[in-house]
């Protein structure tokens, strides 16, 4: 036997034949459709419209208090929204929490779909159609009309003095914490500061930035060294040659003190000075040439009495003479002299031997202060951060104060719903209706593709391949 196949016409006798199994499906679909719109609970929907008001300062004296981006606003506007102080609060000022839990009515809060926070489009200005502030839309779902607009304009409301604070909270938190930390700071570089200034003294002069200095004084010192040593070689020399006039003097170089208060050696090379004068103006019989002759000669006869007297008589008259009283004063000042500047000398050594020892020891000195430096470095810069951020958050919380930032506002207050949002009945008896008409065709194809009896000529064709002779016509039970 073939299987059965329909034609395009047999679908209009198809479905005058199985009429029941097509309507009885689509009327029980409708009728759960219209059981369903008048069962479930209509919530409505209230809408609100927040903006972000423009600051009324400059933007450079705003820094990075302004927000960056619609986006990071509206997840701040969903987390402040969803917090469970906000929705505590709002919950209490409208009542809905009369004999039940908070906690409960905050849960029913944060069901889905409960709180909406959505873009809309940006604000322009009539004459410039450029955009002038962004907004957000704020909605709340209940089953009353009145509850959802009382609660939309009390979480409006809420979120915009709220956030105000927040914001002004936020801010003084900042300036307290670093001032707190820029304190901190102060009291750590005042402390390092002090450990550097302590380190230093007991290093002063042998510091790094002192090298300079060191090196110069020492170098000034060995000039001055050099010097003393030449005057010091000088006044050896001038009291070698003292002393050897007076050794001389002793040693009988110089005779005794003559009536005429000269020395018997020095009146005989005074006398040969006068002779050797006169004999260039005059000749050798001149009398004054002869008086000089016998002056000289007469001088000799006393040094050689003179010399022939006891030590003691020669030493005595030798204290006597100013010439030896003058080369026993002038060795005395010598030695003096000799001692000061040897004195001088050791004195330059050693200050040249600490500056020389302070240039040497400087990268030791450094070596050791640098861990500390760098500590105290590390923490000034940190508090000049400080600084400059507390200075910029004590800014910020003077804009917050006066509101010339950035800040929320209710644009449009949350309006009174004249219809649900759901159910929606139309789609619900339109979805109802295409539910029940495929449920419908598929009870009639089932039905049908099941059925192997033959309702007509074509399908007697069809099914026996045989001539059809003649049709009778359906005959009613009232005939």
């Amino acid at each position: 036997m073939q299987e059965h196949s329909f034609h395009p016409l047999d679908y209009l006798s198809l479905v005058k034949r199985r009429r029941r199994w097509l309507i009885v499906p689509l009327a029980l679909c409708v009728l759960g459709g219209v059981i369903l719109a008048l069962v479930l609970p209509r919530v409505y929907r209230s809408h609100a419209t927040i903006g972000v008001s423009l600051p009324r300062l400059s933007p450079d004296l705003l820094g990075s208090a302004t927000p960056a981006s619609r986006e990071d606003r509206i997840r701040a506007i969903s987390q402040q929204l969803l917090s469970r102080p906000v929705l505590e609060r709002v919950a209490r000022e409208e009542g809905l929490a009369e004999g039940r839990p908070i906690n409960e009515v905050v849960d029913e809060m944060l069901q889905p779909d409960r709180i909406k926070v959505e873009p809309t489009e940006l604000l322009k200005d009539v004459v410039s159609e450029r955009p002038q502030l962004d907004a957000f839309a704020l909605s709340y779902g209940a089953e009353a009309p009145s509850l959802a607009q009382r609660v939309t304009a009390r979480l409006a409301s809420v979120f915009v003095e709220a956030s105000s604070r927040a914001r002004e909270t936020r801010a003084e938190d900042t300036s307290a914490f670093i001032g707190a930390q820029l304190k901190d700071s102060k009291e750590r570089l005042d402390g390092l500061e002090a450990r550097l200034r302590e380190a230093k003294e007991s290093y002063m002069g042998s510091l790094p930035e002192q090298t300079d200095a060191n090196l110069s004084m020492a170098a000034g010192l060995r000039q001055q060294l050099e010097s003393t040593a030449i005057a010091l070689r000088g006044e050896q020399d001038r009291l070698t040659m003292i002393e050897r006039q007076i050794d001389a003097m002793r040693q009988g170089a110089f005779d005794i003190i003559a009536p005429g208060g000269a020395s018997g050696q020095a009146r005989i090379f005074q006398l040969q000075q006068q002779l050797a004068e006169a004999r260039g103006m005059y000749t050798e019989k001149h009398p004054e040439i002869q008086r000089l002759q016998d002056e000289i000669a007469q001088a000799r006869r006393d040094a050689e009495t003179a010399g022939q007297q006891p030590e003691e008589d020669r030493l005595t008259y030798l204290r006597m003479d100013p010439a030896y009283a003058q080369l026993v004063k002038d060795r005395e000042t010598a030695r003096l002299r000799i001692r000061e500047l040897q004195r001088a000398e050791s004195q330059a050594r050693a200050q040249v031997a600490l500056y020389q020892g302070r240039v040497e020891s400087a990268p030791k000195v450094e070596q050791q202060l640098a861990s500390l430096q760098r500590e105290y470095d590390l923490e000034r810069q940190q508090y000049t951060a400080l600084s400059e951020k507390l200075h910029a958050a004590q800014l910020a919380e003077n804009l917050e104060r006066r509101q010339g930032g950035e800040h929320f506002r209710v644009l449009q207050a949350a309006y009174l719903p004249d219809a649900p949002e759901s159910p929606d009945i139309p789609r619900l008896l339109l979805i109802a209706v295409g539910l029940g008409l495929a449920l419908g065709a598929g009870a009639v194809l089932g039905r049908e593709y099941f059925d192997r009896s033959v309702h007509d000529v074509r399908g007697l064709q069809s099914e026996f391949d045989v001539p059809v002779l003649g049709e009778i016509s359906t005959i009613s039970p009232t005939a």
